[in-house]
Parts: structure tokens; sequence; C-alpha cells
């Protein structure tokens, strides 16, 4: 089975081109700056230019893009969206333009600016680069994508707390991270850039079956991969990422809690503070919501924390751990750790695969 895989974060997209008729490492894999960083770029040197803006295409991560748009009307300047692109920002257009942006189908009618296309997914680029080395797309048999996607809430409620109660809710149902994974048509409509992902891979390879699962998800379902990690009984896995730190515990495969919060309002001592907590199953979702993260929660009530074995660490701000006193592992597997997330990601479309073929009844893909 090939499997493309495409984890894209604030910082960088992290692609791996997976075929299990390969050894892991023989495999493609590249780290990439993330869409995000590349058009935040193109904003501040139009934002130098003094040129307005108009913007069109996918909804795509916000992060360094959106602080550069920030920065761009602070200047006087003006910024045009389509409503695709503006989801960008929020995930109500009514908030976009509270930002001072304009939702428009067109340029307006007096603009002069620039015109900017934004595009999260771009596999006809890949697969024209993978071409000059002798590999294509052919056969492809899923393409994975993992993002970030808060969900839209019931108006007025909180994008990060209805984000933590809906995986909960999804987990209760069934205790496996795999579950997370959303196959096709299954990712709901209030995951708009879900969605606009889920577009992206059919328009651009429709033969191939699209899996799109979350960042955090996928780095923790990564991590687990890590063969130190597998062979211990209960893991803590905690993802240092670029803006969040998620951390679970998973025993046999069944997730008994999951925590994230926001990684820059973290000191290191508050950081190892809570993980403390979150092993003895004493962290509070409501507290962690409040001080600004997005909350936590035990599939278990009371929690029933098997013993810990081991705490296994990834991400790129995973140096916290230096100025902890906590015994941790920097897990990394396929001895790579910026490909954590496309691990997952591949083993999370494996799973849902699997499981949508033999309850059709076709047997292994």
């Amino acid at each position: 089975m090939k499997i493309l895989a495409l984890d894209i974060g604030s910082g960088t997209t992290d692609l791996l081109l997976y075929d299990d008729s390969k050894n892991l490492e023989n495999c493609i894999k590249m780290v990439l700056p993330s869409p995000s960083t590349i058009y935040a770029e193109k904003v501040r040197y139009y934002t130098e230019l003094r040129r307005d803006l108009f913007i069109r295409g996918d909804t795509i991560g916000g992060g360094p893009f959106a602080e550069a748009l920030r920065r761009h009307l602070e200047e006087g300047l003006r910024v045009t969206m389509t409503a695709d692109a503006g989801y960008t920002l929020r995930n109500s257009l009514e908030e976009v333009k509270r930002l001072g942006i304009a939702i428009e189908d067109s340029p307006p009618k007096d603009f002069g600016g620039e015109i900017l296309q934004i595009r999260e997914i771009d596999i006809d680029k890949f697969r024209v680069f993978i071409e000059c080395f002798g590999e294509d797309l052919s056969h492809v048999h899923a393409v994975g994508v993992g993002v970030q996607d808060h969900g839209v809430p019931p108006r007025g409620g909180s994008n990060r707390k209805f984000r933590m109660v809906e995986m909960e809710e999804r987990l209760r149902k069934n205790l496996t991270l795999e579950s997370l994974a959303y196959l096709g048509e299954e990712v709901p409509k209030h995951h708009i850039r879900m969605r606009s992902a889920l577009n992206a891979v059919r328009t651009q390879l429709p033969e191939a079956k699209p899996v799109i699962i979350d960042t955090s998800i996928a780095s923790i379902l990564g991590c687990l991969q890590d063969p130190k990690v597998r062979k211990a009984g209960t893991v803590l896995t905690v993802n240092m990422g670029n803006e969040h730190l998620t951390a679970s515990i998973v025993s046999g495969g069944k997730v008994f809690g999951l925590l994230e919060h926001h990684i820059h309002i973290l000191t290191p001592r508050k950081v190892e503070k809570l993980l403390k907590r979150f092993m003895e199953g004493k962290v509070d979702g409501t507290s962690v919501l409040e001080e600004g993260g997005h909350g936590a929660f035990y599939t278990q009530n009371p929690p029933a924390i098997p013993k810990i074995g081991l705490i296994a660490v990834t991400g790129p701000n995973r140096s916290i751990v230096d100025e902890m006193s906590l015994k941790t592992y920097l897990a990394a597997p396929g001895g790579d750790m910026m490909m954590t997330g496309p691990i997952g990601i591949v083993k999370a479309a494996e799973a849902r695969i699997l499981k949508h073929n033999l309850k059709r009844g076709d047997g292994a893909p």
C-alpha cells in the first residue's frame, strides 16, 4: 500500500510517501516550510510595497499568515478575502469582518493592489518534483492529511472547549486514537479547514482515499510507533509543538486521558507540574480552559490510570524537558522526530481503510 501523508503545522509541512514494499527508512520524506509561513512572507513583502490585497483560495492554517495580515491592516492597508480564504482567520466571517477585512467574491471595483491565491495542499507540485527522481504517485491508495481544526462551535461557544468536548465524545465510543481520523465524507461540515483539505485531495488525486486527522492526534499516534514506546505498557506521550502542548495517556492502544494547552503561556515549571497532575488523574479540564488552554479529560470516571512506564516526548519545542526533573525519552519514530506526524497519519489511514474494507467485506486492502 502507498500512502501520501502530509502533516501541516504552523511552522512546517512534513511529508512522507509511505510504501509498504520498502523499509520505512527508504521512503521519500521531506520537511518544508508551512503554507502559513510562506504566505506570511508574501504579505510582509506587499506590506513593504504599500499594496492592498485581495486573497482567494482555500481555508488554510492561520498562524504566521494571520499575524502578517494583522500587521498589514495596522499599516492602514486594505485586505479583501473570499469566504473560503476568510475562514483561515476565524470560524465566523462576522469576526473576520470585525478585524477590518472585507469579504467579497471578487476584487473591489477600485482595486489596484495584489491578488494572492492561497493553497494549503499542492500535490501536483510534489508530483512534478519526485518525478525528477524516478518516483511517481501512481497506485497511491490513500492521501492522509493532518491539520488542526477546532471546529465551529454553537453560536457564542468557545471553539477551544468545543474541540475537546467533540474529541471526548468520540473517544468514549471508541477508545482508540485511530477512531478520531475521518475517512472521506465523515469529515463534519463544522470542520471547515478539514473540509477544505478533503476537497483539495479529491480534486488533485481523485483516485486515492482521503483520510483527514487532527495534527495533535497524528503526533500521538506517531509517537507510539517508536520502538521503545511500543514496548512500554502505559505511556504518557507529550508533543511540544510550535503552538500547542498535547499530552495523552495510552495503555494497550486505549486512551485514558487527553490534555491540550497553548505552549507559549507555559513555563517549564508549569509544564512539569501540569504533567505530574495529569498522570495522577487530577487535572481539571475547566481550569486548563480558563488558563487559556484547550482543556483536558479522562475517559474513565473516576480516572483509573495504570502505572506509567514511560514518558515519551516529541515536537520542535521538546528542549523544554531539559529544564524539568521528569525522566523523559525523546521519541523518534522511523529515526526522525519530524516524521512523528506523518507516521501517525499513515497508522490512522491504514486502520481506517482496513476497518472500512472489512465492513464492506472486501478484506485487507
